[in-house]
């Protein structure tokens, strides 16, 4: 088998007390950790490996405390070259720092404009978004003011703006997975299998995660239905691990749904499922929001096709 492994190196920037290594603790699944948890001292370097997509990426958690980021954009060769992505994290709910932060991310931005590797991207994490405050008219508030002050410091390069919380993993997940699996070989490939299956299945959206529920690939008809799936992949996940933790063989998890429709009284009917794949020891999950019944037919009918060619595939990788 061919050991030999993609690097990629990734960044976590932003002001002290933001929630950096509580996100990473979070990602790698260090519950334990996360009361424990003390401003990091200067830069921390961790691994984290995806041996399914065959990356190793190089984790640095740059400690946000302001003598600190006087030495990260003094050398700016040792820190910000060659990085795939930057996660920049504010803290949403800490209003008194946004000026602060605004000013560290336009030096960040400053630096890399000519520099960034091809396909580097930012990664925007307004953090702390917790869920019992994330509708409050001051939270709203905060994000449409960072929003706009963001969106006219980065003008030349890819961003996107995610809304985050270590009490809603699932936003983690998704901005996690586009920062290190954005664009890689092996990704390339899955999202061509999972395009070829939404093709025969006429699925409205479909998501293939890995054991540790991050998205390897995803095809969607509407960025709407993409967005629902996202949101609860991992409770589906966790509900069936918890199942097996019982020695309680499941196959999926169904839910029925119905979609309110605009102008009409009436409700379209449909389903999304969680459906397991164990194939050459390499746990995969299928989630897909179909619309009506026929479409689940279809995606049962074609889930041994789509077996067949990750485990093909999988062994090409060998």
């Amino acid at each position: 088998m061919n050991k030999s492994k993609e690097l990629k190196k990734i960044l976590f920037c932003g002001l002290e007390n933001g929630g950096k290594t509580s996100i990473l603790l979070l990602l790698d699944k260090k519950f334990s950790l996360l009361p424990t948890v003390k401003p990091t001292i200067k830069a921390k370097r961790t691994v984290h490996t995806n041996s399914l997509l065959g990356i190793s990426i190089i984790r640095w958690d740059l400690g946000g405390q302001k003598n600190y980021r006087k030495i990260y954009l003094g050398e700016k060769s040792k820190y910000f070259t060659e990085m795939q992505s930057i996660f920049y994290v504010i803290d949403i709910q800490a209003s008194e720092k946004f000026e602060e932060s605004l000013a560290f991310l336009h030096d960040i931005v400053s630096i890399t404009l000519d520099s960034h590797p091809e396909n580097f991207q930012f990664l925007i994490l307004l953090n702390k978004c917790d869920p019992d405050i994330k509708k409050s008219k001051e939270i709203l508030e905060n994000i449409a003011y960072l929003e706009t002050k963001i969106t006219s410091i980065i003008k030349a390069i890819k961003f996107s703006i995610f809304k985050t919380s270590i009490y809603d993993d699932s936003s983690l997940l998704k901005a996690f997975s586009d920062g290190a699996f954005y664009a890689t070989h092996k990704s390339n490939i899955f999202q061509t299998l999972l395009k070829d299956y939404m093709s025969k299945t006429y699925n409205s959206s479909t998501l293939l995660l890995d054991k540790n529920c991050f998205i390897i690939a995803s095809r969607s008809t509407d960025e709407e239905y993409q967005r629902i799936c996202e949101s609860i992949a991992p409770r589906l996940t966790q509900a069936l691990e918890k199942l097996e933790e019982w020695d309680i063989t499941t196959i999926d998890i169904v839910t029925n749904i119905e979609f309110s429709q605009k102008h009409s009284k009436s409700h379209k009917e449909g389903i999304i499922f969680l459906r397991k794949l164990d194939i050459n020891n390499t746990r995969f999950y299928l989630v897909a929001l179909c619309l009506n019944k026929n479409v689940k037919n279809k995606s049962y009918e074609y889930l041994p096709l789509l077996a067949d060619n990750l485990k093909n595939l999988l062994e090409s990788f060998e």
